[in-house]
């Protein structure tokens, strides 16, 4: 589906593929001068990024001043407002996402709650990959995989440090990410994630704690929740299904820690997501 004048192009996916990134859909727009939208709040995440000229950007009564080369993202529930500046209107292109593993996506490329402007250190390349996936819709044999595909590259240029720039506690840390995010649904603990990274538990709880703001247990039992409340709301398998398949050993044990992470039950979480 899309919608295109001579000033705007946006285009919406009909169907999702997979959970981790959901692409919803892209746009371009060259504004009219003092072109504004909002103040607003999506469910999803939404991101703007600027190809030419200035606007400004409002979130919880700070305004900010932005310009080509920044962008600006917007968070799933949060009211914004965001217009183009009077004598120099920005044109823009912007993705709307969600799914499973978007914060992570996005922490990478160093945006979240605290910090969401983002500042180009591409070379141009990020708006060029963002023009690319919108002007995609346009061309034949394109399916959901490909535009999907393109939407990684355009996170791929985003990404703040590549392994090769980090530290030697960054390396392990992400690689007891990668441990996590790949073995969750198994009986792993921290000592397996230790060994799997090659140092001692302690010092992993240490290094781990700094870098990342939980202990490797905590993170490991909020992802496995993460994951099966997407489960939760994207399937209909049985919540003792999900439960093991997420790595809880016990429903009632993932119980009690669903309702502690969510504030109702596994059943509950599921029956409001469908009402949506």
């Amino acid at each position: 589906m899309e919608k295109n004048t001579l000033l705007m192009k946006e285009y919406f996916q009909e169907s999702c593929f997979g959970d981790a990134l959901v692409f919803y859909f892209c746009g371009w727009q060259k504004c009219e001068p003092e072109h504004a939208f909002g103040p607003a709040v999506r469910t999803h995440f939404l991101f703007h990024f600027i190809l030419s000229g200035k606007g400004s950007y409002e979130r919880g009564g700070v305004r900010r001043e932005l310009r080509a080369g920044q962008g600006f993202l917007i968070l799933p529930g949060e009211s914004t407002c965001y217009g183009a500046d009077k004598d120099d209107p920005w044109e823009y292109c912007w993705i709307g996402f969600n799914g499973t593993e978007a914060e992570n996506i996005l922490t990478e490329c160093g945006l979240g709650t605290d910090h969401l402007i983002y500042e180009d250190h591409s070379g141009g390349l990020l708006g060029q990959e963002m023009l690319r996936l919108v002007n995609s819709f346009n061309r034949a044999g394109v399916n959901g995989y490909t535009l999907l595909g393109q939407l990684y590259l355009c996170f791929s240029h985003m990404v703040k440090k590549q392994p090769g720039n980090e530290s030697v506690v960054q390396g392990y840390v992400r690689r007891a990410l990668d441990f996590i995010h790949n073995n969750f649904s198994y009986e792993i603990g921290v000592w397996e994630i230790a060994r799997a990274v090659g140092v001692d538990r302690t010092y992993l709880y240490r290094i781990f704690r700094k870098e990342v703001g939980k202990s490797p247990k905590e993170y490991l039992t909020a992802f496995r929740l993460k994951m099966a409340a997407g489960m939760l709301a994207g399937s209909s398998l049985p919540v003792t299904e999900i439960a093991l398949s997420c790595g809880f050993k016990e429903a009632s044990l993932f119980g009690k820690q669903f309702r502690a992470a969510y504030g109702c039950s596994a059943s509950k979480y599921r029956k409001d997501k469908i009402k949506l």
